[in-house]
């Protein structure tokens, strides 16, 4: 055989090997192209049909509250911050006291201030019947509680708005007052409950005293001795 077709086979031998390698080569650099391509397909049509499960459901939820969601919701809320149900509810309750003809505003006022009907129910089965809407912002900006009034009422005293404003504004609580009591002062007034407690005389001090001064020593006492040992 020649050289020439010698060469001429071995080129063509060359030449199939290497369209072969190069078609394995680019199907193996396609094959994992392909699949991403697919697997990020599949993750998209996936996605797109639990978001559109989930629309279905929230659109079928909200139509069943209402045919028309949107107001629904916009007369729900009210923009000064309670709904228009709680100031429905508070306004019944508010008329079925004797407060009557009061706006959404006048209910907004109040709740503002730290006054609800609850509030207000609870003070007046106390006695205090005639409650003012004025006079119930009042104590509730003082910080007084309807416990603290039942409390003091617990323990003997028969007082006016102001006065249990005058003692909250004081810090007298009801705990103060039935200790001074246990030690044998139930007589005590608000005055000196006042006075007592702006000095800083404390249930341990009148102990103090009374052991060395008698059980009996009055209260006026103990105020000028604190006075005087400031």
């Amino acid at each position: 055989m020649s050289q020439k077709s010698k060469d001429r086979k071995t080129n063509v031998r060359d030449s199939g090997n290497d369209s072969l390698s190069d078609f394995l080569a680019k199907h193996e650099q396609n094959t994992p192209q392909a699949e991403t391509s697919s697997n990020n397909f599949t993750k998209n049509v996936l996605l797109v049909s639990i978001v559109v499960v989930l629309g279905l459901y929230f659109v079928q939820d909200i139509s069943r509250i209402s045919l028309n969601p949107i107001n629904s919701i916009v007369n729900t809320i009210n923009f000064d911050g309670y709904s228009e149900d709680l100031l429905n509810s508070m306004n019944e309750m508010m008329a079925d006291m004797g407060y009557t003809a009061l706006t959404h505003e006048d209910l907004t006022e109040l709740r503002d201030e730290g006054v609800t009907a609850t509030y207000i129910s609870n003070i007046r089965s106390l006695g205090y019947t005639g409650l003012t809407l004025d006079e119930s912002v009042r104590l509730a900006n003082a910080g007084v509680s309807s416990t603290f009034m039942a409390m003091m009422i617990e323990l003997g005293y028969d007082l006016t708005i102001d006065e249990f404003i005058e003692l909250e504004r004081a810090d007298v609580t009801a705990y103060y007052t039935s200790n001074i009591h246990d030690l044998g002062y139930t007589d005590v007034t608000t005055d000196q409950l006042i006075r007592m407690q702006r000095i800083g005389v404390t249930p341990e001090l009148i102990q103090t005293l009374q052991e060395e001064r008698g059980e009996d020593i009055p209260l006026e006492e103990i105020i000028r001795y604190r006075i005087s040992n400031q």
